[in-house]
């Protein structure tokens, strides 16, 4: 299948334009890292890219249009000195931030990556939890090339020649 990996090492790195407004993720990691997350103990504001699914379609003899999705979950804090709004423009910026630099983004061999969506998935007092959908498209084949050379004549074998 395809790594995530680059995509992790792509956000990691926070883009010029935000670099200036706000700080960028302090924490960026994959499925592993988000399995022992401790919101005790956060560096806020966090992501990390994990699995989310992949769509089969079939696209002909031995080849398939496979649609991987993966989510960005993205984590801020939430805290009661916001005014009205203010941690969902937070949010926001972060979310634009991160879509502008995976959305279009090619993956060797696969079409470009597409946003598909967002959620909430946690808002406690102190953080919020938010996720966004992306996917990309590639043709996946299981079909391996004959070893022999290709046919060019009818080999006589045996007695019967």
């Amino acid at each position: 299948m395809i790594s995530l990996k680059p995509l992790i090492e792509l956000i990691k790195i926070a883009p010029p334009t935000f670099a200036m407004h706000r700080e960028w993720f302090r924490m960026v990691g994959g499925a592993a890292e988000f399995a022992k997350i401790n919101p005790d103990r956060l560096p806020l504001p966090a992501a990390w890219i994990v699995r989310a699914a992949d769509k089969v379609k079939h696209a002909g003899e031995r080849s398939e249009l496979l649609t991987l999705s993966f989510d960005v979950v993205i984590a801020i804090e939430n805290v009661r000195e916001h005014g009205d709004g203010e941690t969902d423009d937070v949010l926001l910026a972060y979310r634009r931030a991160v879509c502008a630099q995976l959305e279009g983004y090619p993956i060797d061999g696969t079409c470009p990556i597409r946003f598909a969506g967002g959620q909430v998935l946690e808002y406690t007092d102190g953080d919020l939890y938010w996720r966004d959908r992306y996917e990309f498209e590639t043709i996946y084949t299981n079909y391996l090339p004959d070893p022999t050379p290709p046919f060019d004549s009818i080999v006589k074998t045996g007695e019967n020649l």
